[in-house]
């Protein structure tokens, strides 16, 4: 089901209002987002539309490891 995560180049890089950017892939389709405040925000199209609950909080739940690890490091 989940594909392909990558974290890109920040928004906003070394501004106060910087934020982290992601895109993945989920069963064949593309989705972007911003990671702040450990938590996940989504660009359009949004997955909650076309995935279920569970998959959402699964697939949140990947980003915001990943997240947190790569800002740690």
């Amino acid at each position: 089901m989940l594909q392909n995560i990558e974290v890109m180049t920040p928004l906003f890089e070394g501004q106060a209002n910087e934020r982290f950017q992601f895109k993945l892939n989920i069963e064949g389709k593309d989705y972007r987002g911003i990671f702040h405040d450990k938590e996940v925000q989504w660009f359009q199209p949004q997955p909650h539309n076309k995935i279920e609950k569970d998959d959402i909080n699964f697939v949140e739940a990947n980003v915001h490891n990943l997240m947190i690890n790569r800002l740690l490091h």
